[in-house]
């Protein structure tokens, strides 16, 4: 239990900060007056990737504590389940043709979350080598 609190302090060390930034260019006034448009809130997209990263990052550690084999093949269907199911929650921002700002928005999210995913399973996977 102990080593999972850890993989969380270190998915909030990396998202925190990246958070705070975010909310700090969204307080220039031409993004600002898009930010009160869009369908999904940036916290609430931040708290969203958060809880699919925390579940993603919480089953590779008990993967590669159980057959460290099959770490990478889990973490590859696990990211394309989150991948599936963030479009379902989105797909009325991306049919939109108005929002350009909200699009590059999550997708900017989409792949720091990713990023920081990848860092950390990769760290899981050295730590066994």
């Amino acid at each position: 239990m102990k080593n999972n609190l850890l993989f969380f302090k270190e998915l909030l060390f990396f998202v925190f900060p990246l958070y705070i930034i975010h909310k700090l260019v969204f307080l220039l006034p031409d993004l600002n007056a898009a930010q009160e448009n869009f369908y999904l809130s940036i916290a609430f997209l931040y708290v969203l990737f958060l809880i699919f990263s925390k579940t993603i990052l919480f089953i590779i550690k008990k993967v590669s504590e159980k057959s460290f084999d099959n770490t990478g093949m889990v973490f590859m269907i696990a990211t394309s389940v989150k991948t599936g199911i963030m479009y379902f929650i989105i797909k009325p921002i991306l049919n939109s043709q108005n929002n350009q700002i909200e699009k590059l928005n999550i997708f900017f999210i989409f792949i720091s979350f990713l990023l920081i995913e990848t860092i950390i399973t990769a760290r899981i996977l050295n730590k066994k080598q």
